[in-house]
């Protein structure tokens, strides 16, 4: 007897026994399914992705409101006497005989100067409406007038500028119209 069951021959009838328990265990109906588990424990945080590609740039947004006004500034410094007597202001001013003329007309238009310094040089320009230009010059007198002619004879049509300009500074115009 000892023969026959060797501990070869042994072990495999004991590796049949226990499969075929095994197949014959399996071969019925799926049991009801068990409770859940309990949860397990968080994993480890991933790794951050890669950043994605800038969108469109959104829609101007609402004008905001006005912010509050300035605090005053500090005060100029005074300004230099004007000229003429004790300081007094005068303004220069052109007043012509008359603002329009004929085209070669022999009649000449009086330019009459107000506000100029005392003896003051002044230059009249006669600035024709292509941009030519002639000019004459006069002496203010000792109250700062001056006075001095435009001849429209040799003036072509359209508005023309007269313009008087003192060596001091002070500055004048008027219109004339040669028709």
């Amino acid at each position: 007897m000892n023969r026959f069951f060797t501990t070869k021959r042994l072990a495999l009838v004991l590796t049949l026994t226990i499969m075929s328990l095994l197949v014959a265990a399996c071969a019925g109906s799926t049991g009801p399914a068990g409770p859940a588990g309990a949860d397990g424990a968080d994993g480890a945080a991933g790794y951050n992705g890669l950043v994605g590609v800038a969108g469109p740039q959104g829609p101007a947004g609402a004008a905001g409101a006005d912010g509050a006004d300035g605090a005053a500034g500090a005060a100029g410094a005074a300004g230099a006497p004007g000229i003429g007597a004790d300081g007094e202001s005068t303004t220069a001013g052109v007043t012509l005989s008359s603002n329009s003329a004929a085209a070669g007309s022999a009649t000449d238009v009086s330019v009459w100067l107000t506000g100029f310094a005392p003896a003051e040089k002044v230059t009249i320009t006669v600035v024709a409406p292509d941009g030519s230009t002639s000019t004459d010059s006069t002496t203010a007198s000792s109250a700062g007038l001056a006075a001095a002619t435009v001849s429209p004879a040799s003036l072509a049509k359209g508005l023309h500028g007269v313009v008087a300009e003192g060596s001091s500074g002070s500055k004048a115009s008027a219109a004339l119209n040669i028709k």
